[in-house]
């Protein structure tokens, strides 16, 4: 059997000594009976942890040093000893939790590293707070003055990135960037928040940005998401009969109360997921049928521009594949950029561009 050295993953060893070792997978040893070599001392402490952690019984003395017979069964046996226990002492130290557990009743003796005692829990989030993580964000986020906004928003999207572990009722998700000036109206807010926990179909008078038209639209929310400054509701238009996005800004009136709230009225997909969502883009809103564009953007203006095409197909380093379901959003964008973005296909969207181009000239 080859030798079972593992290498470890990059780990800045100033920070806490627990988190280079949070993911045990590297820490299956591939022969536990297998006799390790002498080697440095950083080393076998790593050795010993994995050692102990992947144990299912407590291991004996004599075990461990049949295991490092060069390390601590080489000589005087106080030494071994004494070298061992300067080593556990260090571990300890260090927040490793190792338990030496006395033979009784049948149970075996030695030491043992518990999992549960090393690791911290998953952080889990009921809806409400994630609720609550959004609201005082967003508070705290419209204050132009609020010197760490920058970490404020690393910080929640670390915490919301967790969100692939929440069930179907905490279906909420938030993104920062651009204004953070939002008008949408708080009571309207409950009530989607609630309609969306107790899984009730809603009715709303929703003003559409593409015609102007106010329509009432019966809707299942699937989720919420705030970023731009805006919150927007993602569900099943019974209209459209497919999965749509609403400014909550839009909403023109107040949501009536759900009749029978107690009463779910249907269920989440399983396979739905917000992250689509999170970095949506205004020519991804579903206004008509996917069309493919084709665009170039200048270098010079790349690095901040990436992040608004994160739902792109990269042609080479320029040169960006888009499926865009709302054209009249990307020429809008497109015309902003000035000459830092050039769509190159399809001919009948240049022909618009070209078009809204020259109707702003005459202006």
């Amino acid at each position: 059997m080859a030798s079972h050295r593992f290498s470890l993953p990059f780990h800045n060893p100033q920070s806490d000594p627990k988190s280079a070792i949070q993911d045990s997978s590297w820490l299956t040893l591939r022969d536990p009976s297998h006799k390790l070599q002498a080697v440095n001392r950083t080393e076998r402490l790593l050795d010993l942890i994995a050692y102990l952690l992947n144990a299912k019984d407590p291991i004996s003395w004599q075990e461990i040093k049949n295991h490092f017979p060069e390390d601590y069964d080489k000589g005087i046996e106080e030494s071994n000893q004494r070298k061992f226990e300067r080593d556990k002492a260090e571990l300890i130290s260090l927040g490793i939790p190792i338990d030496y557990r006395p033979g009784a009743e049948g149970r075996k003796e030695g030491y043992i590293i518990e999992k549960n005692k090393l690791f911290l829990p998953e952080i889990e989030f009921t809806a409400p707070e994630a609720s609550l993580f959004m609201v005082a964000a967003g508070a705290v986020l419209k204050s132009e003055n609020f010197p760490y906004g920058e970490q404020l928003e690393s910080a929640l999207n670390k915490i919301i990135g967790t969100q692939n572990r929440f069930d179907a009722r905490s279906q909420i998700a938030i993104t920062y960037g651009g204004s953070t000036k939002t008008s949408t109206q708080p009571g309207v807010l409950r009530q989607v928040q609630d309609a969306l926990e107790r899984r009730k179909t809603i009715r709303i008078s929703y003003h559409a940005f593409s015609s102007g038209d106010v329509t009432e639209r019966k809707v299942d929310p699937y989720g919420m998401v705030f970023t731009k400054g805006n919150w927007r509701l993602i569900g099943w238009d019974h209209l459209r009969r497919g999965l749509r996005s609403f400014v909550l800004s839009r909403i023109t009136k107040p949501i009536e109360p759900p009749k029978r709230p107690g009463t779910p009225d249907y269920e989440i997909p399983a396979d739905f997921s917000l992250r689509r969502y999170q970095n949506q883009q205004p020519w991804e809103l579903e206004f008509h049928q996917p069309v493919e564009v084709t665009l170039r953007v200048s270098k010079h203006r790349l690095p901040e521009l990436l992040p608004q095409l994160t739902g792109a197909q990269r042609v080479n380093a320029d040169t960006f594949k888009l499926k865009v379901t709302n054209q009249r959003a990307l020429i809008g964008w497109a015309l902003s950029q000035k000459s830092d973005v050039k769509v190159l296909a399809p001919a009948k969207l240049r022909e618009q561009i070209a078009e809204a181009l020259r109707a702003l000239l005459c202006m």
